[in-house]
C-alpha cells in the first residue's frame, strides 16, 4: 500500500504542468523571435549592422586651371586642412566640446552649437574649422583615439596668384548658397558644394567644377576610422585658356596706380579681349576662404563699388571721344567734308544760350581734321547741328552704342543714344537743338560703357567690322585635349562707307601726332587716337575729388595694320590727356616690346551665361 506522502497531489500535478506550458511557449516564441530576425529581416538588419561601421565620404574634386592665352597660370588650387565631426559619433557633446574648442582655440559653446546644428542629419559631417595649422594638425592625430568622431580632410581651395589682378573677369568662387538652391540652375548641387559666382568662374563653371570622388572607410563604434576600403579618385576639373594677356594686365594695372576706372584692349582682327582691369579690386581669394559677414558688407557698402564690373557695367559720358561719331555721321549724311571749316573763337551761341569750348581763347578757324585733332567743341557743335540728331543716333548704334555687347556676362549694361522720339517717351519732353549741340561733344543724356566704345574702336581700326567681345580661346583636358574651342565672332560689317572709316582712321591718327594725344606717343610705332573729357557736374557747379571730370583715351596701333585696340576710363582724373593717354602708352609699349602670339581662329563662339 502506497504511502499517502510518497506521491504528489494532484494540487502540486497541476503546476507543474502549467509551468511546463509557459516554458514551452517562451521558448517557441523566442525560436520564433529568431527565425522572423534571422530569416525574414536578416538582409536588413544586416545591411543595418554594415552600415553602422562603413561609412561613405565624399572626396571634392580640384576646380581646373585658368591660364592667359600664353600659358601662364593665373588661377590655381592649393590644399587646405579642415576639421569635421559626425554628430552621431559624438557619445558627450559638452565633454567632446571642451576637448575639440582647446585644439581649435574655439569656445566650447560654440563647437557645441555647431554640433547640435548638424544633429538632425547626424551621420553627416560637420565643418568646425577651415585651413587649420600644421600644430594643431599633430594636435588632433595624436589624440583622434579621445576625439570620437573628429577626422581631418583635405579640402582644395581656389588660389589667384595675384590677387585682385583681372579679379573682374575671372570672377570668383564660393559655396553656393540658399537662394540658388532654390533655383532650377542650381538643381544638382548640395549645401556646401563650391560654385562659380562671377566672371568667367561662372561662365565656365561646368567645365573647370570637376567631378567629386567618394571613400568608404570602416570605423568603430564611436566612429573612429579603422581602415579605408576602397577610393574612387576625383576627376579635376578642365583647364581654360583665356584670350587675356598677362604681360600685358600687368602692365596696365601697374600703369593705372590708384586711379578709379577701367582698361581694356581688344585684339580689332577678332575681337579678343586682350586686358581687363577694373578698379577699384577686390581679392577673389577671401571669398574662396568663406568671406565673413562684416566683409561682405564693407564691400557693398564702399562708395569705391569694387564689385562693380566697370568695363560692362559702368556708363559714362563719351564726352569728346563721340566727335567721331558726329564726324562719321556728319560724313555720311553730307552735312560735312573734309575740307568744311568752322570758325572758333571759343564759344558758340545758339540764341540766348553759350556754349563754351575747352580752349578759352579758341582754336580759330579749323577744318575738319583739325577740328577732330585738336578736340574743338565748337567746330562739333555746329557739325552735330548740321547733321541732325537721328542721323547721330544711327552711327552710334551702327557703331554699338546704347546696346549691349553680348559678351555673355549676367548685368552687362546697355548704354543710352537719346533720340527726339526716346526723350518724349521716357522724359515726357521735346528735343531741341540745345540737345543736339550737347550731344555732339558726348554731354547730356548720352552714356556709353568702356567696352561699347572699345568695339566701336575696334571696328574702325580693323575697316568696319564689329566683332562680338570673348574672352576664353579654349577649355583643356589636364592632358592638353582641346575639349571646346572658340573663335571670332562677327556681329556685322558697320554700314558706313569705306572713304568715312578711313578719314576717322587719319583723324585718330592726327590726333597723336600733332594734337591732344601727344602724350601716347611711341617712338617706332604709328599709334591713332582720341582723347575725351567728360563732364561730371555743370561748369558752374563747385568741384570736389568726387565731381571732376572723367578723363578718356582710346587708340589703336599700329596705324597701317592694327594688332591691338585700347580703351582707359579714369574717374574724376581731368583731362583724358592726362590722366588716361599715358596709361595706354604703358600698355602698347609692352605690346610691341617683344612679338605676342598670333591669333587662333577656333570653332564658334563662347556660351552665354544664361545658356
Amino acid at each position: 500500500m502506497t504511502q499517502p506522502w510518497l506521491s504528489p497531489t494532484p494540487l502540486i500535478q497541476r503546476k507543474i504542468r502549467r509551468t511546463a506550458l509557459l516554458v514551452t511557449v517562451a521558448f517557441f516564441l523566442l525560436l520564433m523571435r529568431f527565425w522572423h530576425l534571422q530569416v525574414l529581416e536578416g538582409r536588413y538588419y544586416a545591411t543595418l549592422s554594415a552600415s553602422n561601421r562603413l561609412r561613405l565620404r565624399s572626396v571634392e574634386a580640384p576646380r581646373g586651371l585658368i591660364l592667359d592665352r600664353s600659358g601662364a597660370v593665373m588661377v590655381e588650387n592649393r590644399p587646405s586642412f579642415d576639421v569635421y565631426v559626425i554628430p552621431a559619433d559624438v557619445p558627450d557633446l559638452n565633454e567632446a566640446a571642451q576637448a575639440i574648442g582647446a585644439l581649435l582655440g574655439q569656445r566650447p559653446g560654440e563647437v557645441a552649437a555647431k554640433i547640435r546644428a548638424g544633429q538632425a542629419q547626424s551621420h553627416k559631417p560637420v565643418l568646425l574649422a577651415r585651413e587649420v595649422k600644421e600644430r594643431t594638425m599633430v594636435a588632433i592625430e595624436e589624440r583622434k583615439m579621445n576625439l570620437p568622431g573628429v577626422s581631418l580632410r583635405i579640402h582644395p581651395i581656389r588660389a589667384y596668384l595675384d590677387g585682385g589682378v583681372g579679379a573682374h573677369l575671372l570672377g570668383y568662387v564660393s559655396e553656393v548658397s540658399q537662394a540658388q538652391l532654390h533655383q532650377e540652375e542650381y538643381r544638382d548641387f548640395h549645401p556646401g558644394e563650391t560654385v562659380g559666382q562671377t566672371g568667367v568662374e561662372r561662365l565656365f563653371d561646368s567645365f573647370v567644377r570637376g567631378i567629386d570622388g567618394r571613400e568608404e572607410i570602416e570605423v568603430d563604434a564611436q566612429g573612429r576610422l579603422i581602415r579605408l576600403l576602397d577610393r574612387l579618385e576625383p576627376q579635376s576639373g578642365f583647364n581654360l585658356v583665356l584670350t587675356l594677356d598677362k604681360k600685358l594686365q600687368m602692365a596696365a594695372e601697374k600703369a593705372f596706380a590708384d586711379k578709379r576706372g577701367a582698361v581694356v584692349a581688344m585684339d580689332p582682327r577678332t575681337g579678343e579681349i586682350l586686358v581687363w582691369v577694373s578698379r577699384p579690386s577686390y581679392d577673389p581669394n577671401h571669398f574662396a576662404q568663406r568671406l565673413s559677414r562684416e566683409s561682405w558688407e564693407g564691400l557693398v557698402a564702399d562708395p569705391t563699388h569694387p564689385l562693380q564690373n566697370r568695363p560692362l557695367q559702368a556708363q559714362y559720358p563719351p564726352g569728346s571721344l563721340f566727335k567721331l561719331v558726329v564726324m562719321a555721321a556728319g560724313l555720311e549724311a553730307g552735312a560735312v567734308t573734309s575740307k568744311t571749316a568752322f570758325f572758333c573763337p571759343g564759344y558758340f551761341r545758339l540764341g540766348r544760350y553759350r556754349y563754351d569750348d575747352w580752349k578759352e581763347e579758341g582754336h580759330g578757324r579749323q577744318d575738319l581734321m583739325e577740328g577732330i585733332a585738336h578736340s574743338c567743341n565748337v567746330y562739333f557743335y555746329q557739325a552735330a547741328l548740321k547733321t541732325g540728331i537721328n542721323p547721330i543716333a544711327r552711327v552710334a548704334r551702327e557703331f554699338g552704342l546704347g546696346q549691349k555687347t553680348g559678351i555673355g556676362v549676367k548685368d552687362e549694361a546697355k548704354g543710352l543714344v537719346p533720340t527726339p522720339a526716346w526723350k518724349r517717351k521716357a522724359l515726357g519732353k521735346p528735343w531741341y537743338p540745345g540737345d543736339t549741340v550737347i550731344t555732339g561733344i558726348g554731354q547730356g543724356l548720352i552714356l556709353v560703357t568702356p567696352l561699347q566704345v572699345l568695339t566701336m574702336v575696334a571696328a574702325i581700326a580693323n575697316g568696319g567690322t564689329l566683332y562680338r567681345p570673348w574672352m576664353v580661346k579654349r577649355v583643356e583636358s589636364w592632358g592638353g585635349e582641346v575639349v571646346a574651342a572658340y573663335g571670332p565672332e562677327v556681329v556685322r560689317k558697320v554700314n558706313l562707307d569705306p572713304r568715312t572709316l578711313e578719314l576717322l582712321r587719319r583723324g585718330m591718327l592726327r590726333v597723336v601726332e600733332e594734337g591732344t594725344g601727344k602724350s601716347a606717343r611711341i617712338p617706332g610705332i604709328k599709334v591713332a587716337g582720341k582723347t575725351g573729357t567728360a563732364q561730371v557736374v555743370k561748369k558752374e557747379s563747385p568741384v570736389s575729388p568726387r565731381t571732376k571730370d572723367h578723363g578718356w583715351f582710346v587708340a589703336f596701333a599700329p596705324y597701317a595694320d592694327p594688332k591691338i585696340a585700347i580703351v582707359v576710363i579714369a574717374e574724376n582724373a581731368g583731362f583724358g590727356s592726362v590722366a588716361a593717354a599715358p596709361v595706354a602708352r604703358a600698355v602698347l609699349e609692352a605690346a610691341f616690346s617683344a612679338p605676342r602670339e598670333e591669333t587662333e581662329v577656333a570653332q564658334g563662339p563662347e556660351p552665354a551665361e544664361d545658356e
